[in-house]
């Protein structure tokens, strides 16, 4: 074996994030019948099965494990010598891709990337938004540089660049129906009607283990992961929704909405942070981002 088609492991691996070989098809822009083939010719070549095929889709056998392990090593070590050339040109250019949670979207432009693309304008960024367990998923699997999430399980395979407390709260239509500038508690929070977050949202997660253990249950009229669905129920004077403060800052800011705090020890105990996969060498470009991304309100505890 000494070399490796890159068609070959580009469908391979494609396929095998994506799940089916059609997902796959799609994203390269080639024929299903052209990625399967493609992978049946790699294992061919390695005279090894790498993938086993179901009716739902393909996942990787043994080997195939092994295999886009060493794909992704050879895809960070080859990100790695990019920025190296670089740093021996003197340059700052590159690539970095960033998984986010969604209510750290406008934080990210308004107070990092701004300001960072006008320092590094030959820096460009690849972007997924998604919840806490999409962003956790795309920097263990090597997918993103770095990642944005909120209330991060602790997982040895992450590590923790910076974080910050940031307590969840209760946020409301400024002299609207539901606007009392009084703390509140869970139950008196269950007569409201809300608009939460899933459970596969760091959000969404917290709220559930809150209601467990105070033995409530919120009235969720509207669950969704899109944080401008939030912003709208609560804008149209619909009911409350609950997120940390930095991600309605400029609501705040405006007295568009008002933030109740709410009389919970798990709500005060959010956590914002800025994440990488242990033991992996980021590029130059990504070591550079780190610096302005601490900058971010997400990071500087409220008031």
């Amino acid at each position: 074996m000494r070399h490796l088609d890159p068609r070959q492991t580009s469908c391979f691996l494609t396929a095998v994030q994506a799940g089916t070989v059609r997902a796959a098809a799609e994203q390269i822009g080639l024929e299903p019948s052209t990625v399967s083939r493609n992978i049946s010719a790699l294992e061919t070549h390695l005279a090894t099965t790498l993938v086993e095929r179901g009716r739902s889709g393909i996942r990787p056998t043994e080997a195939g494990m092994l295999l886009v392990a060493f794909l992704k090593r050879q895809i960070g070590e080859l990100d790695l010598l990019r920025s190296e050339f670089d740093a021996l040109a003197h340059m700052k250019r590159g690539k970095v891709s960033i998984a986010v949670g969604e209510g750290f979207v406008g934080d990210l432009f308004d107070r990092a990337l701004s300001e960072f693309s006008s320092k590094y304008p030959d820096i460009s960024f690849a972007i997924t938004v998604g919840s806490t367990e999409h962003v956790v998923h795309q920097v263990t699997s090597e997918q993103a540089h770095l990642g944005l999430a909120y209330n991060v399980a602790k997982d040895p395979v992450i590590r923790v660049v910076t974080s910050a407390t940031q307590p969840l709260v209760a946020l409301v239509h400024t002299n609207g129906v539901y606007d009392n500038s009084e703390p509140v508690d869970l139950l008196a929070l269950a007569n409201i009607p809300c608009a939460i977050p899933p459970k596969s949202f760091g959000i969404g997660a917290m709220i559930t283990t809150a209601e467990a253990k105070h033995g409530v249950r919120l009235r969720a009229v509207v669950e969704t992961g899109s944080i401008a669905a939030l912003k709208a129920f609560v804008h149209n004077d619909m009911g409350c929704t609950i997120l940390p403060r930095f991600v309605v800052e400029s609501e705040l800011s405006s007295k568009t909405m008002t933030a109740r705090p709410v009389s919970s020890m798990i709500f005060a105990d959010g956590v914002a942070s800025l994440v990488r996969k242990e033991g992996r060498k980021l590029p130059q470009a990504a070591d550079l981002l780190v610096k302005q991304l601490k900058k971010m309100s997400a990071f500087s505890p409220m008031d």
